[in-house]
């Protein structure tokens, strides 16, 4: 037997004498497995959230299979509260209507606007959303929409680029091919 085999065996012989460590109670994941369990652009959880004075630090490496740096292997409770909280304090604020206003009334996307106390394109840019799931009658060359359907999918908007339909997300990421 040649001496890189016989060094290789010993090797190998002390990594499998080596413990085993765990740590009980706790499930670690890749920044790669975390950002497409919650369809975050990996790029992005790099880019933006990652260098966040606040965000959690890896726990350790996971073992290689191959060549290559391994990759780091972080707490998902604790990826998950930190997602929480990031999410609660870049969510839009929201949206609300003075007293005693009909919700079932019909309107357009305009005064629907005026009465939140918005810009006209901060409410008509979701024109697409309102007609895929508020109900809205045409009367002549304006569409009306159910007042209280669309402050509900206002309120339901994830916040500063965050789609609601991410497979119908027409912005370029990072990771097209164009």
């Amino acid at each position: 037997m040649s001496p890189l085999h016989t060094i290789t065996r010993h090797h190998r012989e002390i990594r499998a004498r080596r413990p085993v460590r765990h740590n009980a109670g706790m499930e670690f994941e890749t920044l790669e497995e975390w950002a497409a369990r919650h369809a975050r652009n990996l790029n992005a959880v790099r880019n933006q959230l990652v260098v966040q004075p606040d965000f959690p630090a890896p726990k350790r490496p996971r073992p290689r299979t191959g060549s290559g740096v391994p990759w780091q292997e972080y707490d998902t409770a604790e990826l998950d509260a930190w997602l929480e909280k990031w999410d609660a304090a870049h969510r839009p604020d929201e949206v609300t209507v003075p007293e005693g206003t009909d919700l079932d009334e019909y309107r357009a996307l305009g005064a629907i606007a005026d009465l939140i106390g918005r810009a006209g394109k901060t409410v008509t840019q979701y024109r697409e959303l309102f007609d895929a799931h508020a109900p809205y009658e045409d009367r002549g060359k304006r569409r009306f929409y159910r007042t209280g359907d669309v402050i509900d999918l206002l309120n339901a908007r994830k916040g500063y680029g965050r789609t609601l339909s991410p497979e119908h997300d027409r912005r370029r990421s990072a990771t097209d091919d164009h």
